[in-house]
């Protein structure tokens, strides 16, 4: 696993920004691995998407991950500091690219969710979101023989296919133990490495789209040019040019 060059970071930023979360993921996945289709890539299940953010996000940005969320009882901001070896699932067996349940006389064929799965989930209406990924999910449920709708499945159903859903891709789901030093009020605060990746990546994209202007307006350098300079160095000559 390598870093992303600032040029892959800035491209991955362009590609990215018309979209939402799920295509934003993407772009940052196919500026790592241009070997990959995004179609491919597109397919990997949630939770192998996201390790392999949290693996470029570590080369290019470093281990340390640093946060703030609200507490839901005060609104207090917590601050969340802890190592991407903390939140990262060691790989188990390869899971089967169809995976089955049986409960309640039902017998279930199901795929795990990936990002076009999440893309869907975007673009539509904010209610049955889990069921709209299912009803996408879902190769095939029988029950006694006869087909059922995905919309038809008993919640008992329902649950027993999102637990093995969680138990197959665990990567998928990452919550943290936080405790509100405010109100002592405890509670598992999700982390989702898309969102928070992508947020540093425009961060730093702002930024040194800034760099880059104020170097190119002083010397005539190109984007190209200043782009291939370390960090260090271009540090240097904006600090000569007074900025």
């Amino acid at each position: 696993m390598r870093s992303l060059t600032a040029p892959e970071l800035l491209g991955a930023w362009e590609a990215g920004h018309p979209h939402s979360g799920p295509g934003r993921a993407l772009a940052l996945l196919c500026a790592a691995w241009p070997e990959r289709s995004p179609g491919e890539l597109a397919r990997l299940p949630v939770g192998l998407r996201d390790s392999l953010l949290l693996a470029v996000r570590e080369q290019t940005f470093g281990a340390e991950v640093v946060g703030l969320v609200p507490c839901p009882a005060c609104g207090e901001q917590v601050e969340l500091a802890f190592q991407v070896s903390d939140i990262r699932v060691s790989p188990g067996a390869p899971v089967p690219e169809v995976l089955g349940v049986e409960c309640e006389g039902h017998a279930v064929r199901f795929r795990l969710p990936d990002s076009r799965d999440l893309a869907a989930l975007a673009a539509g209406p904010e209610a049955g979101g889990r069921r709209q990924v299912l009803a996408r999910c879902v190769v095939e449920a029988r029950r006694e023989g006869v087909d059922v709708e995905t919309g038809e499945l008993p919640a008992a159903v329902v649950r027993a296919i999102e637990e093995a859903m969680e138990a197959a891709d665990p990567q998928a789901r990452v919550e943290l133990s936080t405790q509100c030093p405010a109100c002592a009020h405890a509670w598992a605060a999700a982390f989702d490495i898309a969102e928070y990746f992508w947020r540093e990546v425009e961060t730093w994209a702002q930024r040194t789209l800034r760099e880059v202007h104020t170097l190119a307006s002083l010397y005539g350098w190109s984007e190209e040019h200043i782009l291939v300079m370390s960090p260090w160095k271009r540090q240097r000559y904006l600090e000569l040019a007074g900025t």
